[in-house]
């Protein structure tokens, strides 16, 4: 029976830890290991966490100090976790179906080609109480180009990352959870890995997102590191389809993701708070990806958004969709 590594890393999230550990243990018919990587909480982690040592399933690592969210990822994905495949559970997120990672496993053990599988959720807003189902437009064994090309067609998530379970090997091949800065290096593994094979999809709930104030994806917009980071889990995918894919595959995937605006946004926004990085990253770009950028940077448009950018400063975020 295939091995699956539960990764569950956390942060002073001890008020949702518990739900998440639960969740895993109540799996069945399934070969399963739960690592939970603590970055060095400061609230009552380790209280929650020792309660489930006793089973032999559960490992229990803590950090000495906090190394960011995507460096805790990759050590606990590729130091920590021993299963051939891997889930990356965040803490605030849980399981809802029992027999998922047996579902999961039968799909691997009875395709060899498959990469990854991933399955439907729910999306629960903590501060509305709305809970959206994610219902995706695949089901079974599919060619993993065509989720690749239905980037941003899916409605309100293309996948979300508690119900996707990645073969280990071939995510350290792509140097996964590589770039501290790309707070959605999740997005980048599911695509690269989507064009190397076949994907296996179970068109049910199995999980819960939860969206609430404390998601770390908020961060990116007050750093432009972050959003340049960030501009890496679309930006390095289409890099990687080429040679790979159809052309008019490429353009699909360009269209759905209106990528070349996706760039060109991204870059306006550094320039809001930091006309020396945007700078930098401008010339970066378009040394990689000159046909997503150059000529939306020399429209009138672009420029005068610059203009604004460098009068207005950190207050045109704001207003930049407006424009």
């Amino acid at each position: 029976m295939t091995k699956i590594s539960v990764v569950i890393p956390t942060y002073n999230r001890a008020a949702y830890l518990d739900q998440a550990i639960t969740s895993v243990l109540s799996q069945t018919n399934a070969d399963f290991e739960v690592v939970i990587s603590d970055n060095c909480s400061q609230d009552e982690t380790v209280a929650v966490v020792s309660r489930y040592l006793a089973d032999p399933r559960v490992r229990y690592y803590r950090n000495e100090q906090n190394i960011g969210m995507v460096r805790n990822w990759h050590k606990a994905v590729f130091e920590l976790a021993v299963g051939e495949w891997f889930m990356l559970l965040s803490d605030d997120d849980y399981l809802v179906d029992p027999e998922y990672l047996a579902k999961a496993s039968r799909l691997i053990e009875g395709d060899s080609s498959l990469v990854m599988v991933y399955a439907g959720g729910y999306l629960l807003d903590e501060n509305t109480g709305r809970k959206e189902t994610l219902n995706l437009p695949f089901a079974g064994i599919v060619d993993g180009v065509d989720v690749f090309v239905s980037r941003n067609t899916v409605k309100p998530l293309d996948f979300t990352l508690c119900n996707v379970v990645f073969n280990r090997k071939l995510a350290r091949e792509l140097n996964g959870f590589s770039n501290p800065d790309n707070l959605s290096c999740d997005s980048e593994l599911f695509l690269k890995m989507a064009i190397l094979g076949h994907v296996g999809v179970i068109n049910e709930p199995v999980s819960v997102y939860r969206f609430h104030s404390g998601n770390l994806l908020k961060k990116i917009i007050r750093s432009p590191d972050l959003m340049y980071g960030n501009m890496e889990h679309l930006v390095s995918p289409y890099l990687f389809a080429r040679n790979r894919i159809r052309p008019e595959q490429m353009e699909t995937f360009k269209k759905n993701t209106t990528l070349g605006r996706f760039v060109t946004n991204t870059l306006l926004l550094v320039a809001c708070y930091s006309w020396g990085k945007f700078l930098k990253y401008r010339e970066e770009t378009l040394s990689a990806v000159p046909e997503l950028s150059l000529a939306e940077m020399q429209t009138l448009k672009f420029r005068i958004k610059l203009l604004i950018c460098r009068i207005g400063g950190r207050a045109v975020p704001v207003i930049m969709g407006k424009i």
